[in-house]
């Protein structure tokens, strides 16, 4: 690979997530529809490991590779609760 493929292809790598989080356009509703879907494949995605027997707080935050408190707030929207810094099923579900 020569230099120029590699700027193009970086450059290219760049365009591409700027687009997806709606940076190119001044429309919230896209940026607010990529939200949401991020936001319901993370939920996806934690249900599946919550069901693996994966719910430490800090393993998940280092799986999303985001902070605690965003993943304590997803599993909330999610229907679960917090305790001990686990994620445990929520009584009302």
């Amino acid at each position: 690979m020569t230099i120029e493929e590699y700027k193009k292809q970086s450059i290219d790598r760049v365009n591409k997530q700027a687009a997806v989080s709606g940076a190119f356009t001044n429309c919230f509703d896209t940026r607010a529809q990529s939200e949401r879907q991020r936001t319901s494949e993370r939920k996806r995605r934690l249900r599946a490991l919550v069901r693996s027997n994966i719910t430490e707080i800090d393993v998940l935050a280092q799986y999303f590779t985001i902070s605690v408190n965003t993943i304590k707030k997803i599993a909330y929207s999610a229907g679960y609760r917090i305790s001990n810094g686990q994620v445990a099923e929520s009584v009302m579900r």
